[in-house]
């Protein structure tokens, strides 16, 4: 008994090792904060990347007003204009629908749903001549860390869903 007694008492006397454990501690929450910073200026990168190019998108919409324009089309200039996002052509849904200022716009944004590969019914409706469109798009990206994607609201277990939307006029003949 007196043998193990003095094990532990040698043990807690001896100080080698304890600036290990005090770095192992320091390091492991330095490096978590650090990559949560790192991953949500990622996130927030590919957010404004995503707008930037439905924004361009649009505008060259609005200017060349062109039966060429199809959904295709579309989401092909914004994956080009975007060039952050892997399978972006895959992934990018887009909704387009005429928008009634008196009534608004709330409906939810429906993006790909990876868990179950199901893959939304979006309207696209280019409208008329002198009508407001209200454009949306929507991705899911892939999280660094995977336990970092709670501090974004919204998220789920598949990913983090970026949405951009604009609206536009189609303008008189």
């Amino acid at each position: 008994m007196f043998k193990f007694l003095n094990k532990i008492r040698g043990f807690r006397e001896d100080e080698r090792g304890s600036s290990t454990a005090e770095f192992v501690i320091v390091a492991t929450t330095f490096l978590t904060g650090f990559f949560w910073v790192f991953e949500t200026g990622l996130i927030m990168t590919k957010q404004m990347m995503l707008e930037r190019a439905l924004d361009i998108t649009v505008r060259e919409l609005r200017l060349y007003a062109s039966p060429l324009y199809t959904h295709d089309y579309i989401k092909e200039e914004i994956c080009d204009k975007a060039l952050v996002f892997n399978d972006c052509s895959d992934m990018l849904f887009l909704e387009m629908d005429e928008f009634d200022p008196s009534v608004g716009y709330a409906k939810n944004y429906k993006c790909y749903d990876k868990e179950n590969e199901i893959a939304p019914v979006t309207t696209w409706s280019p409208g008329s001549r002198n009508e407001i469109v209200y454009i949306r798009a929507c991705i899911i990206i892939d999280p660094l860390m995977p336990n970092g994607i709670a501090l974004f609201p919204g998220t789920s277990e598949t990913g983090v869903p970026l949405v951009a939307d604009t609206a536009f006029v189609n303008e008189p003949d």
